[in-house]
């Protein structure tokens, strides 16, 4: 039993009599009286307060959630008795997940056989495993004055994998026609292979070999042909978990921006009927995963991701590199998921990245620090800006050099921010299928 605020406020009241009870006993006998009247009304509301049997609890979650995305959570109350009950709910998340969770308990009232859903959400900001612990419920009695405490065993284990919404909306726009919401334009899917597809109106950003002037005559307006796109070609997603991977951008480490536009990559591929492959790799191979087609290849490449961690080990490019052409020889669009500091410290990436080719067609994906080119944006007020202003404008400068020497051999560069990167992944991807480059 637990005494709520009113209970112990009336209660303090029963001291007044009692400080003044030198002056006149009777004034004992009234503040004693007053305790054993709350008292009774105290067991009174206890003893009339249901069981927390008569209360039904879920915890409805995911067991998979998503990195960097609000996962909901719902906690799901039946009341089964035929009272109304008044009951405070404290859930037990993650302690490491940041929540929209208030410090103080959530509050509902339900009427007999009444039913609630209270949802918050949770937003990972780590990969791996983590559990959720019990639900602490405080069910108020009719009068007010008392608390019945319960505890409800539901732990249970969750995984925080990598952005899965991506793939989800990028499914759930393309079947509304609506991909271009997500920066990616849904006329590139249909692709220009080699064997004619169909006919469709002139697009502004179409090839001229694309038109067909026959059509068009014939119709008074350009009119474009769509070709199948190339299938059964391969894509081998090579992801560096080295030192350059630690770095975060807005509280999320470079590692798993890269893996999440990875997978939705990859799950694009898959729809193309390409065969994907993972290349995992530090100072040494850590996973590899041979190039197939389906979606269960994507799930294995999911799970292979899901507890992937940076470190500070030195990627050794040589000897990643090496492993993979040692075991796939096949043409493939190899895509390098890594990060450049500038053309000295990173001519070794870039040599080795480079020298892949003209066997594969080669892309590098980089990540722009959105804090770095806030920063080289800002406005001078003051010495200081001035200085911060300056280091972010070299910063940015000895990038692009980088990424420009990896151009200039070949290489397709995306360097993108974080929040634009799946998008601008996809989009090369589909260029790469549409300009016939693999």
């Amino acid at each position: 039993m637990t005494f709520s605020r009113l209970w112990i406020a009336l209660f303090a009241l029963g001291a007044i009599p009692m400080a003044f009870s030198g002056l006149n006993r009777n004034l004992f006998t009234v503040a004693i009286g007053w305790a054993v009247l709350l008292a009774v009304v105290a067991l009174v509301d206890w003893f009339t307060l249901p069981p927390p049997e008569a209360l039904q609890v879920e915890r409805v979650v995911d067991e998979r959630l998503s990195l960097g995305a609000p996962n909901p959570v719902r906690i799901r109350l039946r009341n089964m008795s035929r009272r109304i009950l008044t009951v405070d709910l404290q859930d037990t998340p993650p302690a490491s997940i940041p929540t929209d969770l208030e410090d103080t308990p959530v509050r509902v009232t339900l009427p007999p056989g009444g039913r609630h859903a209270a949802v918050y959400h949770v937003t990972p900001r780590t990969r791996g495993d983590y559990r959720f612990g019990d639900l602490h419920l405080r069910l108020r009695g009719r009068l007010r004055m008392v608390y019945r405490l319960a505890l409800v065993a539901l732990q249970q284990d969750v995984k925080v994998y990598p952005n899965l919404v991506d793939t989800a909306t990028f499914t759930l726009m393309a079947r509304r026609g609506r991909l271009q919401q997500v920066g990616i334009r849904a006329a590139r899917l249909q692709g220009a292979g080699r064997e004619f597809e169909s006919l469709r109106e002139y697009m502004p950003d179409d090839e001229m070999r694309r038109i067909d002037w026959k059509a068009s005559a014939r119709s008074g307006k350009l009119v474009s042909r769509n070709y199948e796109v190339e299938k059964s070609q391969s894509v081998i997603l090579a992801i560096d978990v080295g030192r350059t991977m630690l770095a975060e951008i807005d509280g999320i480490q470079k590692l798993d921006y890269a893996i999440n536009a990875a997978l939705l990559l990859a799950y694009v591929a898959t729809l193309s009927e390409d065969r994907v492959g993972l290349l995992l790799f530090a100072n040494d191979v850590q996973t590899y995963l041979p190039p197939r087609k389906g979606r269960g290849q994507v799930y294995a490449i999911m799970e292979a991701l899901y507890n992937a961690k940076a470190s500070f080990a030195e990627p050794d490019y040589r000897r990643a590199l090496g492993y993979l052409r040692a075991r796939w020889r096949k043409r493939s669009l190899i895509v390098c998921f890594t990060d450049l500091w500038d053309a000295e410290s990173s001519r070794t990436t870039i040599n080795e990245i480079a020298a892949l080719q003209p066997r594969h067609l080669v892309a590098t994906v980089t990540l722009l620090d959105t804090k770095v080119v806030r920063t080289a944006r800002q406005e001078i007020e003051s010495p200081l800006t001035v200085f911060q202003k300056a280091v972010a404008s070299q910063v940015l400068e000895d990038r692009q050099r980088a990424t420009g020497m990896l151009a200039q051999r070949g290489v397709i560069v995306v360097d993108s921010q974080a929040d634009k990167l799946s998008a601008e992944l996809v989009n090369r991807y589909l260029d790469v299928k549409e300009r016939m480059l693999l």
